[in-house]
């Protein structure tokens, strides 16, 4: 058996470019909650994608929303509890697919790349809507990005396991379609995390893949995103970036290099 199996998690730091992930996540959720009234927000699941899970509602917290975290983790809320965040959240625990809350009960409810990976995405998505009052929101990887086919590429030369999810949902045409059935009319859409590289499938992902296996999330993680919402500072790197990604670029341009794409439903 591996040594990381052992009793002793490996221990991983998010590196710079999932750092601007989160960064770049929080302006957009400041984007919608400006244009939208939301309160309360349920993340579905609070997982992660190859980083620290159930982190990802931080920007939702930041802002004073009512968070519920749905089979959050716990170094996650580890997290929250370090940051003094903890009375912003109530965890819930289940089945994604059959939650058992109530209907409407949440102003959005949202996940971040996970439920693309699903090969139930239309029953979650489902179940997502049921549980919305109002909105629902799903985060994407980009399959129009450079990155991907070479990404696609190294996981067949390499006979890694793809467990990057259903590909299908990587094209925002094929989200909006479940959208949908689902009993959504998708009322927003955006690409973000547009650094000057693409999707990085190299050695830190072959790593991964090689020794966390299917379950990355569960390794010991650190996220330089919590020191940056305690401090209030952004590293001058991560900020020249983020004067680069707003600048009125096309989406013509945004889609080969943004890594992430959301799409953003209202219910019928």
């Amino acid at each position: 058996m591996p040594w990381y199996n052992q009793g002793m998690a490996q221990h991983e730091t998010e590196p710079f470019g999932i750092t601007y992930d989160r960064l770049r996540l929080d302006r957009n959720v400041r984007r919608i909650l400006g244009r939208h009234r939301i309160d309360s927000v349920l993340e579905l699941p609070a997982g992660g994608a190859k980083a620290m899970p159930s982190i990802y509602s931080l920007p939702f917290g930041k802002q004073g929303c009512d968070v519920h975290l749905f089979n959050p983790e716990e170094q996650g809320l580890e997290v929250w509890r370090r940051l003094g965040w903890e009375d912003r959240i109530t965890v819930h625990r289940g089945d994604p697919k059959a939650t058992g809350l109530a209907d409407d009960r949440f102003d959005l409810v949202w996940n971040f790349v996970t439920v693309g990976f699903d090969p139930e995405f239309p029953q979650i998505i489902d179940e997502m809507a049921r549980v919305s009052g109002q909105y629902v929101l799903t985060v994407h990887c980009n399959g129009f990005n450079l990155g991907y086919p070479w990404h696609r590429f190294l996981h067949k030369a390499l006979r890694l396991h793809w467990n990057h999810g259903e590909t299908a949902y990587f094209f925002p045409r094929k989200v909006r379609s479940a959208y949908r059935a689902a009993g959504l009319e998708p009322v927003g859409f955006g690409l973000f995390d547009m650094p000057p590289w693409p999707d990085p499938p190299g050695f830190r992902d072959v790593r991964l893949h090689m020794t966390g296996g299917d379950d990355v999330e569960a390794l010991d993680w650190s996220a330089p995103i919590e020191k940056i919402y305690a401090s209030g500072t952004i590293p001058r790197g991560l900020r020249v970036l983020s004067r680069v990604e707003e600048l009125p670029i096309p989406n013509l341009v945004r889609f080969p290099f943004s890594h992430l794409f959301y799409v953003l439903g209202r219910k019928r």
